[in-house]
């Protein structure tokens, strides 16, 4: 059993916005997120046997989304799983329907899925104990491309390698 998740990674530009953010948190005192780690999950599928990967990657064949760009223009503090993270004070319809395509795909398969709302959100340090009160220039995400990760828990931290990704298909 691996544990996946569909996600987004960051384009250079995106990880360089996100990293002098991360820099500006570290130096308050905070364990950052390695830039490897940056992602937006899309939707967590959990512990999946080889016969449900495969139909998830056949599956996702046919996923049709246009290019994204979206905007995190907040810096939110989740006090429950201890996490700053990037939020989108908008929600943005085109990456609504890509989760909700995603989800579509998972519950096919009865691969059970979070029944909350979807928040795009960028973790940007674990174990935070209080926010971090900083302004911060919105950072512009686009993406071509989502991807199938595997969590993967090492000695080290966790690491997210692909599976798959595909690019987009409508514009």
């Amino acid at each position: 059993m691996k544990r996946l998740f569909f996600g987004l990674s960051p384009d250079e530009q995106t990880l360089r916005q996100c990293s002098a953010i991360k820099k500006i948190v570290s130096a308050q005192g905070y364990s950052v997120v390695p830039n490897a780690n940056l992602h937006i999950t899309l939707l967590f599928l959990g512990a999946i046997g080889a016969e449900q990967e495969a139909k998830l990657l056949e599956k996702a064949e046919n996923i049709a989304f246009p290019s994204l760009a979206l905007s995190f223009d907040q810096l939110s503090y989740w006090p429950k799983p201890q996490v700053l993270c990037l939020t989108a004070s908008r929600n943005d319809g085109a990456l609504q329907d890509l989760v909700a395509q995603l989800t579509t795909i998972a519950e096919s398969l009865d691969i059970a899925v979070e029944s909350r709302p979807y928040q795009a959100h960028v973790t940007l340090t674990r174990k935070a104990k209080r926010p971090v009160a900083l302004a911060i220039e919105p950072v512009v995400w686009r993406a071509e491309r989502f991807c199938l990760f595997e969590s993967v828990s090492t000695d080290n931290g966790v690491t997210y390698p692909k599976i798959r990704c595909w690019d987009r298909s409508i514009t």
